[in-house]
């Protein structure tokens, strides 16, 4: 038998995302406001996704992660 993998939460994903999202973006000296034009999603949004409030679609995480130079799976890393 294969061993159970822990399973995760919605808020706990989002929590995982807005963290590095949040360090990517700093790390790379972006403004939230660049990274939002940049990717062509709303700063408000982008805000939003930072702080674990907003639930990305794989779209925008994929515009996001494009605009920083990282995969998907950077954004959803486990922290």
């Amino acid at each position: 038998m294969q061993p159970e993998t822990p399973r995760k939460t919605l808020e706990e994903v989002k929590a995982d995302i807005a963290v590095n999202l949040k360090n990517i973006r700093k790390s790379q000296n972006i403004a939230q406001e660049k990274l939002a034009l940049e990717a062509g999603v709303d700063r408000t949004f982008v805000s939003k996704i930072e702080r674990g409030v907003g639930n990305p679609s794989l779209e925008v995480l994929l515009r996001l992660s494009n605009r920083l130079g990282v995969s998907v799976a950077d954004l959803l890393a486990e922290n």
